[in-house]
């Protein structure tokens, strides 16, 4: 009897010193926060040439193919802030993020989306932009990072 109970009394503590299961998440709410990750960078970082957003939306691994050249984060950087040199000087863009196709798996996700934009230099017409976009994103401390 006193074998049973110290197996007993094992088990209850053993079970007790498992990890937690993580929470259940929404898909429609994860897909959510996917696509609002994505429009941040775009509206708050790239769209105003906001170093310090465009690098707080990205992990350390980033990779962008933009006119058939590879950036990492730095180049990815560098090139956005000479975009008002290659464009003339100062201009507005502003974006329009439609047509998405999100995907979630677990810490990953991966997105497809039509952007137009429109590019206003601060002399000239404005210039519309067509164009598709394809990400692939990272949860890192609860934050979906491209």
């Amino acid at each position: 009897m006193r074998t049973i109970t110290l197996i007993a009394g094992l088990i209850v503590v053993l079970s007790s010193c498992t990890a937690p299961s993580p929470p259940a998440t929404d898909p429609a709410v994860e897909r959510a926060a996917v696509e609002r990750a994505i429009t941040q960078w775009f509206d708050s970082g790239v769209a105003v040439g906001d170093t310090t957003v465009i690098r707080r939306g990205v992990t350390p691994t980033f990779a962008l193919l933009e006119d058939s050249v590879w950036y990492d984060q730095t180049g990815f950087v560098k090139f956005v802030q000479s975009l008002p040199t290659l464009l003339g000087g100062p201009f507005t863009m502003r974006y329009n993020l439609t047509e998405w196709k999100t995907a979630v798996h677990g810490h990953v996700a991966w997105t497809s989306l039509r952007n137009r934009a429109v590019l206003t230099p601060q002399e000239g017409s404005p210039v519309p932009l067509d164009w598709r976009e394809t990400a692939v994103l990272t949860k890192v401390d609860g934050r979906w990072l491209i």
